[in-house]
């Protein structure tokens, strides 16, 4: 299992751990730490082409829309 893909799911269970307790003590914010994964998520950075601004694969040399070769 990806590194990423672990810590996402650990943060979602416990989420659901905290989010069981609060509903078990009648508290009414307990809807908001299911969405505690989503606020400590590292952003993956999108690599876009330069000259039409599609998303491409990290290791591509060209742009598989325009052509357009990209730099590194």
């Amino acid at each position: 299992m990806e590194k990423r893909t672990a810590v996402t799911l650990a943060l979602f269970i416990g989420s659901l751990a905290v989010t069981a307790v609060c509903f078990a003590f009648g508290l009414p914010l307990f809807f908001l730490f299911l969405f505690l994964p989503f606020f400590f998520l590292p952003k993956r950075e999108v690599r876009r082409c330069p000259v039409c601004g599609c998303r491409v694969e990290p290791n591509a040399n060209y742009c598989s829309v325009c052509g357009a070769r990209l730099d590194e």
